[in-house]
């Protein structure tokens, strides 16, 4: 071979089975290829042999017969592998921000709930919309009795010997003796009513009189109790009333039938 000239794949391959005293017939025998696949590799005409995978199969076996190393001749054929690419090192993660912390996620909904929910209910417990009709609960109390009267007529006979009475003097003295004896009736004031509840656990109430003036609103603690005082009917909203237990001058009230989901809410007459 000329020094300085770079040789092709298939001259290189029929330059070594020519050294060797090897004709293409036997080559094409050990190789149990046909002779036109051999003379295709020694005229470099490797696109008649298929893919270029089978090429370079055939080209890898052809060199190893003729005691070549097949690596150099395959890095000069078409289709040689490219170069590996540089691996790029990977990225280091960035450093997790506070912000994206579960522990800061559910702090935040854990508050969001606790302002969220008394909103909600102050906000359900006086809404008018979709209210259930007031419950009316009659409640009738013991008639008072008047109080006697009575009217006391002095007889003649009972009048002393030595002070004859005239009649004229006698009708009189009896119309000023019934006057003097009749006790003045006094006025009859407006009933009053009283309500007592007691609480097991923080419930709302609102209580308002038969005028609509407001006796009652306020959100009444876990233990604690209320006396109200005022004249019926009464409208009443009592929240959480499972937990709550009432009275109505003296008389205890049922508030289960009256409670829709959490809350009752009725009217006491009289």
């Amino acid at each position: 071979m000329n020094e300085g000239v770079e040789v092709s794949v298939g001259q290189v391959l029929r330059e070594a089975r020519e050294a060797q005293n090897i004709t293409l017939e036997d080559v094409a025998m050990r190789l149990r290829l046909m002779h036109r696949q051999v003379d295709a590799m020694e005229t470099d005409d490797f696109g008649s042999l298929g893919q270029p995978v089978f090429a370079r199969g055939f080209v890898r076996n052809y060199a190893r017969l003729m005691g070549l190393q097949p690596e150099p001749l395959l890095a000069r054929m078409d289709g040689a592998p490219a170069e590996p690419s540089p691996v790029a090192p990977p990225e280091h993660p960035m450093p997790a921000s506070w912000l994206t912390s579960p522990w800061l996620i559910l702090f935040l909904l854990g508050v969001l709930v606790v302002v969220a929910v008394p909103i909600s209910l102050y906000w359900w417990l006086n809404s008018d919309a979709g209210e259930p009709q007031h419950a009316v609960i009659p409640v009738k109390q013991e008639p008072h009795p008047a109080p006697a009267v009575t009217s006391v007529v002095p007889s003649i006979a009972d009048a002393p010997a030595e002070a004859p009475v005239s009649p004229i003097e006698s009708v009189v003295g009896t119309d000023a003796s019934v006057e003097a004896d009749v006790p003045p009736v006094a006025a009859t004031p407006a009933s009053r009513s009283q309500l007592h509840l007691e609480f097991g656990e923080e419930s709302w109430v609102e209580i308002k009189d038969a005028s609509g003036r407001t006796l009652h609103r306020q959100l009444n603690p876990a233990g604690s109790s209320v006396d109200i005082q005022g004249q019926p009917p009464f409208d009443v909203l009592i929240g959480n009333a499972a937990q709550a237990r009432m009275t109505y001058n003296g008389r205890p009230i049922d508030l289960k039938p009256f409670i829709s989901v959490t809350v009752a809410r009725f009217t006491l007459e009289e």
